[in-house]
């Protein structure tokens, strides 16, 4: 209903105006403001005093934008992209690094073959005789000596693989609970 400019609204009976004094109602007074098309009303709402906040409350909340929501979402999709991005980078570069330390270790058991196949060449006996007294000019020994030596013998044997056996390794010890936890996260491997 609208307000005619200067005039006051009707008066309650006494007795709900004794029960309405508690609740804070707007005033209506004259005065000219813009209506929501643009008229004016004539009419001006001055508005109600602000009800104070239960003990306990601290804290006003608000609500959640719509803008929000959607920026949030955008956000974590872009953050799974970089995740994936990121993830994928990774993998690429262990697989160059695999790839080159295969590639080293091919080479390392071809220079070990070429290595075995020389000490298989100079092994044969008589050639060393000969290759002793012809080349070198040396004579077989007349008296032989012993010596004891008190070092131990060296930990690496340097013969090739195939003629040493190996010893039994151990199991490895366990890791701790915070490698297995940082391993299984991707990326830090």
């Amino acid at each position: 209903m609208a307000a005619v400019p200067g005039a006051r609204p009707p008066a309650s009976p006494p007795r709900l105006q004794a029960q309405a004094r508690p609740q804070a109602q707007p005033r209506i007074q004259a005065g000219i403001t813009a209506g929501t098309n643009g008229a004016s009303t004539g009419t001006r709402r001055i508005a109600a005093p602000a009800r104070p906040l239960p003990s306990g409350w601290g804290v006003v909340r608000r609500r959640v934008s719509g803008t929000m929501i959607v920026a949030l979402a955008l956000l974590a999709v872009a953050s799974a992209g970089i995740f994936q991005v990121l993830q994928t980078s990774r993998v690429t570069e262990v697989g160059y690094a695999l790839r080159d330390l295969e590639t080293e270790r091919v080479s390392l058991d071809a220079n070990i073959r070429l290595l075995e196949a020389r000490i298989a060449s100079s092994s044969n006996l008589e050639h060393l005789r000969e290759q002793a007294v012809d080349r070198l000019g040396m004579a077989p020994a007349e008296d032989t000596l012993r010596i004891t030596v008190d070092v131990p013998a060296p930990s690496v044997v340097p013969l090739p693989r195939r003629y040493v056996e190996a010893p039994e390794r151990g199991p490895l010890p366990q890791p701790a609970w915070w490698e297995e936890l940082i391993g299984s996260i991707p990326g830090f491997d």
